[in-house]
């Protein structure tokens, strides 16, 4: 058995040669293409000029100003500072070139760490132009290093200069620092100077002993009221606050007025209540006055106690704290006294605190006043000092200016050598021709291949098997192919030498008899398209079932549904007694079960009367 894939090639193939021929033409075209292309012209002549820059030896200094800015111009060249703005236009005006293009053709190598150390600080800074023009890469590069080893100059000068603004700057910063130092201890002094020379005598801490004698006797007065306040407040079960807004509520009389006409009113509600319904006139006048009296007892509280957003009016609280009797009335009035004299007790001993607090602390800043003077004093040498070390780096960055120097030197003077790129030569157009011809056999099959694989179409046995399974579809056998008739117009049935296959046959029906219900008595075979072997399954199961038909034989009635596609019927009936005299006709008997379901979109031709030609050979084998 062939190959899976090599049946979907061979498919693939079949429909689908015109797109592997026209991928393979379009490979072979490329290849043709790129064969007859001319050959490029050859690179333009480039003449690379290097010049040659090292870091210069330090000259001898008296300034250490001057040194420090040796070693820092080594670590700070850099590309950038190379290729300054005035380097590039300087050159770019003397060679005639735009300063874009200088840029781009300028390429700087710059030493590596490690190489610097190892060399001892005589590494080389490499730095190579490109021109077309040998005599322009010439100039340009002499005038690069020249204009470079200035530029390293001037970078040192700047640095030096920008060194000595900055320490003037800081000159002046360091100077008002000193006078503030200054100002700073002699107003000290002029403070605290009689103080410190005076000794303290005992009448500090005498004020300080009689301060804390008075706290304590404050104190005890204080916690002998809260006792009090305790108990009164333990009695009316009521906190200060309360019971201030409780006397003032129930020693009102208009309050006391609208409580009593409030409970007239509620006591009319709760006798009018019970015979009356709350829809009754006389009781929603009632209760008008009773929301009428609610909002004037509202009013009249806040009226009395103030409205300061803490006491918070409402009608069932009014009544409930405006009514204390007048004996509960005294000792809430005795409980905001004694409040007040809490209070007043408490700021005075607040004030004796802060007094205390002020004679310890002119104690015990005492002391410390002589620190103090140590330490503006200390403060006001230091700021001397650092004005002046400041004003002798100033002095020695003045002095360096006249020292300074370029960091960088020419090593050598600047070479020209010729940097034209070889080109290789083209491919043999033969070569490319050829090559373009097995890529287009390989591309095509290629296409064939995977046009095939990607097609989703069963092609081969194990392909359906494995649709089948995936789907749980039973497949009742596999038909073998049967040999052509003599004519054209005849089926090819199990008689001659197609009767071999009659065991398949066989096998196909008892497959179909054990999956199909035995209630059922109509077979249909039906497919999506014509000439796809309806007729031949229907004639062929004819004549393999009536060998097992227990007394019935088959009959073939072939229909057409609408708009669907042809199918062929077979339904059992019983078979008759023998009649010598009568005519044997084809009948069935069999379960029905759906063989191989497809659809068509043109139905099958309508059915005929008149049996096939081989009809009559099929009679005696058929029933």
């Amino acid at each position: 058995m062939a190959s899976p894939i090599l049946v979907r090639y061979q498919i693939s193939l079949q429909s689908n040669k015109l797109k592997a021929i026209f991928a393979g033409f379009a490979v072979f075209g490329v290849a043709c293409l790129l064969a007859l292309k001319p050959a490029p012209p050859g690179p333009e002549p480039k003449y690379k000029a290097i010049g040659i820059l090292a870091f210069s030896s330090p000259p001898p200094t008296t300034t250490q100003t001057a040194q420090t800015l040796q070693e820092q111009a080594r670590g700070g060249v850099s590309e950038e500072l190379l290729l300054a703005d005035r380097v590039i236009s300087t050159v770019a005006e003397q060679i005639d070139i735009k300063p874009e293009q200088l840029i781009k053709r300028i390429d700087i190598e710059l030493p590596s760490q490690g190489d610097d150390e190892k060399e001892g600080g005589t590494s080389a800074i490499e730095v190579v132009y490109t021109d077309k023009n040998p005599e322009r890469a010439n100039a340009a590069i002499k005038l690069l290093v020249t204009e470079m080893t200035a530029q390293s100059r001037l970078v040192n000068t700047s640095r030096l200069r920008a060194q000595i603004e900055a320490l003037q700057t800081r000159a002046a910063i360091a100077q008002e620092e000193l006078k503030v130092a200054e100002r700073q201890f002699y107003d000290f002094m002029s403070r605290e100077g009689s103080s410190l020379a005076s000794l303290q005598d005992g009448s500090l801490l005498t004020g300080i002993t009689a301060s804390e004698q008075q706290q304590r006797e404050v104190q005890l007065q204080i916690d002998g009221i809260s006792a009090q306040i305790r108990s009164l407040s333990e009695q009316l079960g009521l906190t200060t606050a309360q019971a201030h807004v409780a006397a003032a509520l129930s020693a009102d009389p208009i309050i006391a007025n609208i409580r009593v006409q409030l409970m007239q009113n509620e006591t009319q509600l709760q006798m009018q209540g019970e015979t009356l319904r709350p829809e009754h006139p006389t009781m929603a006048g009632l209760l008008r006055s009773q929301a009428a009296f609610e909002q004037l007892l509202v009013e009249r509280a806040n009226e009395v106690i103030g409205n300061d957003n803490v006491f918070q009016a409402v009608p069932s609280q009014i009544r409930r704290d405006s009514s204390l009797d007048p004996t509960r009335q005294q000792l809430a009035n005795r409980m905001v006294e004694l409040k007040s004299q809490q209070d007043a007790l408490a700021q005075q001993l607040a004030t004796l605190q802060g007094t205390e607090n002020e004679l310890r602390r002119s104690y015990e800043t005492s002391p410390t006043k002589q620190l103090e003077k140590a330490r503006l004093q200390q403060e006001l040498q230091l700021k001397q000092t650092f004005f002046n070390n400041i004003q002798g780096a100033l002095v020695d960055a003045e002095s360096a200016e006249a020292e300074t120097v370029g960091s960088l030197t020419i090593a050598q003077p600047p070479i020209v050598t010729d940097a034209t790129p070889e080109v290789a030569e083209p491919m043999n157009p033969i070569i490319l021709i050829g090559g373009g011809f097995v890529g287009s056999i390989v591309i095509a099959n290629a296409v064939l291949l995977v046009l095939g694989i990607l097609d989703p179409h069963a092609y081969v046995a194990k392909e359906l098997q494995a649709a089948f399974d995936e789907r749980e579809v039973a497949v009742l056998g596999e038909l073998p192919h049967l040999y052509p008739p003599a004519w054209a117009s005849e089926l090819p049935i199990l008689l001659g030498e197609n009767a071999g296959y009659l065991s398949t046959y066989e096998l196909f029906r008892s497959n179909l008899r054990r999956f199909a219900p035995k209630t059922l008595r109509t077979v249909q075979i039906v497919s999506v398209g014509e000439q796809e072997g309806k007729s031949l399954v229907a004639y062929n199961l004819a004549i393999a079932l009536p060998r097992r038909a227990n007394g019935r034989c088959w009959l073939k009635r072939i229909c057409d549904r609408p708009r669907t596609s042809g199918h062929i019927t077979w339904t059992s009936i019983p078979t008759p007694k023998p009649n010598p005299s009568a005519t044997t006709v084809p009948t069935t008997a069999s379960a029905s079960s759906p063989i191989l379901p497809i659809s068509t979109s043109s139905p099958a031709p309508a059915p005929s009367t008149k049996p096939p030609p081989f009809w009559n050979r099929a009679n005696s084998s058929a029933c």
